[in-house]
């Protein structure tokens, strides 16, 4: 059983669900909190957590190297993702204050989180 964390502003928000019910609505929040941790904040597992905007955002850092950190910590930290097939893609645009970055998860290629970073 997984614990239904999506929050008010969510598109997908439902108020009267307690735990999600299917293995790919579980499998998107494992992924959404692997993404959206940052590393130390999990006591006992330092390494878990993407630091997603400061992964972005480093000068240091291109679309292969935080497509690779995502996928690592997908396959590391998301035990549903052994039985589906996940895959990453990452882009990044001009933008007028800082660049955008796209982030694409597609599992089993019927379903899709993204993220865009601004």
């Amino acid at each position: 059983m997984e614990f239904y964390i999506k929050y008010i502003g969510d598109p997908n928000y439902n108020a009267t669900q307690l735990q999600n019910n299917g293995e790919i609505e579980q499998l998107i929040t494992q992924i959404e909190t692997t993404l959206f941790t940052r590393k130390t904040e999990v006591l006992g597992s330092p390494g878990f957590g993407c630091n997603l905007e400061d992964l972005v955002y480093s000068l240091n850092q291109n679309e292969y190297n935080i497509k690779q950190e995502i996928t690592n910590q997908i396959r590391t930290y998301c035990p549903l993702a052994t039985k589906y097939k996940v895959g990453t893609s990452v882009k990044f645009f001009k933008g007028t204050v800082r660049d955008i970055a796209y982030i694409d998860i597609t599992i089993d290629s019927k379903y899709l989180v993204q993220i865009n970073l601004r």
